[in-house]
């Protein structure tokens, strides 16, 4: 008994250090890099053109998408979670859809970075800016599943399905009863 409740212990902890580690790390990319990348190139959309414009609205709805998947994972019940995952999985594949488009029309037109990026080529720029999304984005997914597949959420869900069986057995016998 004392083995199991340590390692429940340990579990917990562990769970704990990735939702912190997630939020930090959502916060940082998804929500300020990506977000904040797309909100630039959007405030010159005149200079840059629809096209461009396109791939930064998607920066944002990407960032905002992937923001929220990693909120929804810090629930414990089995729908935030699954939600959470079908939700990272777009957000992400936008995401670095316009991270590549934007980087490789930035590198077709010569773009180079201003001030303290003048020698470092916009495209790089965009791409240590953004790609760090990875990780939050692979965070919220393996915590999500974990926490989905774990055995308490498959006993939630077990009860849940044992309460609507009973209320419709119930429901069935007052109608045949009748």
């Amino acid at each position: 008994m004392k083995h199991k409740r340590k390692n429940l212990t340990k579990q917990k902890t562990v769970m704990t250090a990735a939702k912190i580690l997630l939020v930090v790390l959502t916060a940082v990319y998804p929500f300020f890099m990506t977000i904040m990348t797309g909100v630039g190139i959007l405030s010159k959309s005149g200079i840059y053109g629809k096209t461009i414009s396109g791939y930064a609205a998607g920066l944002i709805v990407s960032g905002a998408t992937l923001t929220a998947a990693a909120v929804l994972c810090l629930f414990r019940k089995s729908l935030p979670n699954l939600l959470s995952m079908l939700t990272a999985v777009p957000g992400f594949a936008v995401c670095m859809t316009a991270l590549s488009r934007l980087a490789d029309h930035a590198e077709k037109a010569g773009w180079m970075g201003h001030g303290a990026y003048a020698l470092m080529p916009v495209a790089d720029m965009y791409r240590q800016r953004i790609l760090p999304v990875i990780l939050p984005f692979l965070l919220t997914c393996v915590i999500a599943a974990a926490q989905f597949f774990s055995y308490s959420a498959g006993e939630e869900r077990r009860e849940k399905k044992k309460k609507i069986e009973k209320a419709e057995d119930a429901s069935y016998r007052k109608i045949t009863d009748s």
